[in-house]
């Protein structure tokens, strides 16, 4: 996969938003990442994506944020075989969005910073939202939880459970860590924009998936496998590296490598790697001169 970042579009002017239409033109193929996201709710842009061999992003992390505007319905969308989470950033009213949903009527539940909803983009939805908002949004592949379905060795998922507004630990702390780039609009290293594709992946499968429960593993690296997996990461403090490459050279999967990896150094690549950069910069300081 390739790594596109840091699409920054300006905030726009103040705007008179009573008669404000949430979507500008027809668009029949509109995927929910990027700026064809936020073209449909005219707002500022945080775009970080990875692309497949295609050209097509199988992960994207998308942030919309906008002002005051009235209850306005949004367009379908689209058909898509992705999964799309949507973070509030800041608590949203229980009366300034609601859905509907296979004829069910659906809102918020909780008014809280970081609720998550997580909309499989395969099930038709129509949606009515108002301002002000502030949202990330982690786009999810069916292809990148395919492929981290058969390396973690569990059946194909061929749905998704969807809540509105609820908590969850895992992508709330995911979001709290990346969000100060996120604010400076900051294009994540490639190393990290793979550490939290794979963490969102596998925690769809685990608990919004319709599959059986993911295999738990508790191998951990070997010591040739730690010791160059460290070699590579100081060679690259940079963070110009890919967990495929570190999988690559401890002759493991992609998956597998990560789990490996956070069971033996107790945390995740882009986690070591900052207390590598830590440690470097400590013997800098040391170093007379």
């Amino acid at each position: 996969m390739s790594l596109l970042t840091g699409k920054k579009v300006g905030l726009p002017q103040k705007q008179n938003t009573t008669k404000t239409t949430l979507f500008t033109r027809p668009y029949p193929l509109r995927k929910f990442y990027g700026d064809t996201l936020a073209e449909v709710f005219r707002a500022p842009l945080y775009d970080c994506s990875l692309k497949n061999t295609s050209g097509v992003p199988d992960f994207a992390m998308t942030r919309l944020k906008g002002g005051a505007m009235e209850m306005q319905r949004a367009p379908a969308y689209p058909e898509d075989r992705a999964v799309l989470i949507c973070v509030a950033l800041a608590p949203t009213p229980v009366d300034k969005w609601h859905a509907r949903i296979a004829g069910q009527e659906v809102g918020v539940s909780r008014s809280i910073a970081f609720a998550t909803t997580v909309i499989d983009l395969m099930k038709p939805m129509e949606m009515w939202a108002a301002g002000p908002f502030d949202y990330l949004h982690y786009y999810v592949s069916r292809d990148l939880l395919d492929r981290t379905a058969v390396e973690n060795k569990i059946s194909a998922v061929d749905s998704f459970r969807m809540v509105f507004f609820e908590q969850d630990l895992v992508i709330a702390q995911l979001t709290k860590t990346i969000l100060g780039q996120v604010r400076n609009r900051e294009p994540l290293s490639i190393l990290a924009l793979e550490d939290v594709s794979l963490l969102v992946s596998t925690h769809l499968l685990q608990h919004y998936g319709s599959g059986k429960e993911m295999l738990r593993a508790d191998r951990r690296l070997e010591s040739w496998q730690k010791i160059r997996a460290e070699e590579m990461l100081r060679a690259h403090l940079e963070g110009n590296v890919r967990i495929a490459d570190l999988a690559a050279a401890c002759q493991l999967s992609f998956s597998h490598f990560s789990r490996c990896f956070r069971q033996s150094f107790g945390t995740s690549v882009h986690q070591w790697l900052i207390m590598l950069r830590i440690d470097a910069a400590k013997g800098l300081l040391r170093e007379p001169g």
